[in-house]
């Protein structure tokens, strides 16, 4: 999961050239939010579907990797206990990114449409 916040890219809603914001909840792009606007453009309606697979891809490989680690060198044993620890705040972090992306998609929309009735 990675949120690249660099890019700079023209909007197609305000034709702005600016910096947004690109969501990659696997290797894919899934949506991009301008820094300008707000208006998030989602190249999938099914991002938090595509997230929970890519989870699920990644978690289902966590044995092959712990013994191809055993075999590549005894040391990395000593590390898993501690990566075990810290990966529930990681996958809680990347949920946060998904969810703030669109959390901040719903509210910049919403914020709109109140300065639009006053």
């Amino acid at each position: 999961m990675k949120v690249q916040t660099d890019a700079i890219l023209v909007c197609s809603s305000c034709g702005v050239e600016c910096e947004h914001e690109l969501l990659y909840p696997s290797d894919h792009l899934r949506a991009s939010r301008c820094g300008n606007c707000g208006s998030t453009l989602r190249f999938s309606e099914h991002v938090y579907v595509e997230y929970a697979w890519d989870v699920a891809g990644r978690t289902a490989r966590i044995p092959r990797r712990f013994v191809g680690d055993v075999f590549k060198g005894p040391s990395w044993v000593v590390a898993w206990p501690v990566k075990a620890l810290r990966k529930p705040f990681s996958i809680l972090r990347e949920i946060s990114q998904v969810t703030a992306f669109e959390r901040r998609r719903r509210f910049r929309r919403v914020t709109r449409h109140k300065d639009a009735a006053l």
